[in-house]
């Protein structure tokens, strides 16, 4: 089911035009593939510091074919959706009465990606990879803490890794820095990775063994998947040394790919990956320095993401594109099965191994749900989500009490969707050690890392740098037609109701609407508080004071 977003730009479609609705649904759905677009092109490009190296905001999204998404989106999405009935779970419910969620929401603005327990008392280190920080947030009073990563480029924190010893590992957003922070001593340690034949490794995952740990290989070096070069390769911490070997091309399947998850088997021999883009995955055997494969799913679309390995060696991979998952046997090297999730739709993203329940959990995209799947009796159980767009990137198992550690990772930030860390107690008492929270949760009022925003007031903002900061020029030019009309038009129309004009063009803005500028409704700005958008709306209407519309705008 869509989200409620969706379904309110839907029924805004079928509103304003409550006859043939096809052009405005086509149109208004082209608008909205545009404006993912740009919000891609922002969120990628922000560490560009030449203008060549930004991305280009029509083909980012969509992978050079918007139109397809269009398609899509016209097809399924061209009705209301205000209703939805018959939809079954599909798998017994793991919840019982002593299941319980703690949701942890970190301070705005921030773009969380993955997060885990770690330090004594236990704290949740979540990532931020809009920004140059990690917060950590006591899970007595939800009070947050701001690290900054000590980098002279950007490195947004992306993937994080436990090690044997409970420290923290760091890998970037596609950029060559790997960051280590010792929790005891509070320190932090970055390495700046680059190949002897130049390469500067874009770095997705660290090599998880099978208790999701770090792992390294018999000389103690460090393996990643490199996402921007479609390798696999090593760094050595003692010197920082690093080396890539591309991965071979995929038989019948050429064009974009990407290697994305990795896990090391368990004598830490070889590192297993998966690639996006071409339904494909393999291995890479670290002594002979060779590649073990590849294997191809019959469905190039299948999409393997993040993937995990258990204490026998079978590898589990989350079929983003196909809604299954995929049981390989590395020692054989054989297909042991591919499961039909009991939602094909749900969009899984990640796989984690669970070493004492020896079950594997997935988290899903597009199903506010985590599945687990036992490989003993080939039964998935559904654990439901207390929220919409909780699009989880990654699972995590504590291994001291078996609490799952996850987080609604919707980048970018200006993306809609909940963010925030969980923690989650299944409530089945598999570990030996019960998670609780320290007896004084809630006693304690809640510090924010930052001061919240004051109230906005028009003799003390500037509505133009509001403008700018609330990103509102991806749809809005001053003077010049884009996805939305131009202000300056928007002024003139409303220049003789100009007081009157503010509140309601302030609603619009926070809320979303259309019917008055042709076929396709407004996009409602979530990031602007009603008192902004009214500094905001004055700011446009004043803008009638400037200069008439261009021509044709």
């Amino acid at each position: 089911m869509p989200a409620s977003e969706q379904r309110a730009y839907a029924a805004a479609i079928l509103d304003q035009h409550p006859g043939d609705a096809r052009i405005a649904q086509t149109e208004s759905w082209r608008a909205i593939a545009k404006y993912m677009n740009y919000l891609s092109s922002w969120e990628f490009s922000r560490g560009a510091r030449e203008s060549h190296e930004k991305l280009d905001a029509e083909a980012v999204y969509a992978v050079d074919d918007s139109e397809s998404v269009v398609r899509s989106m016209t097809t399924w999405l061209a009705d209301r959706l205000d209703t939805m009935s018959g939809y079954q779970w599909g798998a017994p419910l793991l919840a019982n009465a002593r299941t319980t969620i703690y949701e942890y929401e970190v301070d705005p603005p921030n773009a969380v990606r993955e997060a885990l327990l770690l330090g004594s008392p236990q704290q949740l280190w979540v990532a931020d990879v809009a920004a140059n920080r990690m917060v950590s947030v006591d899970l007595a009073t939800g009070a947050q803490t701001s690290h900054e990563v000590p980098s002279d480029q950007l490195m947004s924190p992306h993937s994080l890794h436990r090690d044997a010893a409970g420290n923290l590992w760091v890998t970037p957003l596609f950029n060559s820095i790997v960051a280590y922070r010792d929790l005891a001593a509070g320190t932090w340690k970055t390495w700046k990775l680059a190949t002897p034949d130049g390469k500067r490794p874009g770095i997705h995952d660290l090599s998880f063994g099978h208790d999701h740990n770090l792992k390294t290989d018999a000389e103690g070096r460090i393996w990643f998947s490199d996402i921007g070069n479609n390798a696999v390769g090593y760094f050595d911490p003692a010197d920082g040394a690093s080396r890539v070997w591309t991965a071979p091309p995929s038989p019948g399947r050429p064009g974009r790919t990407a290697l994305y998850g990795l896990s090391m088997t368990k004598d830490g021999s070889q590192v297993w990956y998966s690639q996006l883009a071409n339904g494909t995955f393999g291995g890479f055997d670290i002594a002979k320095q060779e590649f073990i494969g590849p294997f191809q799913f019959p469905d190039p679309n299948a999409g393997p993401r993040r993937i995990s390995i258990s204490d026998d060696d079978v590898l589990y991979m989350a079929l983003y594109g196909s809604g299954q998952l995929a049981e390989f046997d590395t020692k054989t090297r054989r297909m042991i099965a591919v499961h039909d999730l009991p939602d094909t739709g749900s969009a899984p993203y990640t796989t984690t191994w669970d070493d004492v329940r020896k079950v594997v959990w997935i988290g899903t995209a597009n199903g506010d749900v985590i599945y687990r799947f036992d490989p003993r009796t080939r039964e998935f159980g559904v654990l439901p989500l207390p929220r919409e767009r909780a699009f989880l990137r990654m699972i995590d198992v504590d291994p001291r009490t078996g609490v799952l550690v996850t987080s609604y990772a919707n980048i970018v930030d200006v993306v809609q969707g909940p963010r925030m860390a969980l923690v989650i107690d299944p409530g089945d008492g598999a570990y030996p050690e019960k998670f609780s929270l320290p007896a004084n949760l809630g006693s304690a009022s809640r510090p924010a890392a930052s001061p919240a925003p004051a109230k906005v007031a028009a003799a003390t903002t500037d509505g133009a740098r509001l403008f700018e900061e609330k990103r509102c020029y991806i749809c809005h030019e001053v003077g010049t037609m884009s996805l939305g009309p131009p202000l300056r038009a928007i002024a003139v129309r409303h220049a003789a109701q100009r007081a009157a004009m503010v509140e309601p063009l302030a609603r619009k803005i926070v809320h979303g609407g259309g019917g008055a500028w042709g076929v396709v409704p407004m996009v409602p700005n979530q990031w602007v508080s009603l008192d902004e958008a009214r500094v905001l709306a004055e700011w446009i209407l004043s803008q009638s004071d400037a200069s008439p519309p261009e021509p044709g705008a």
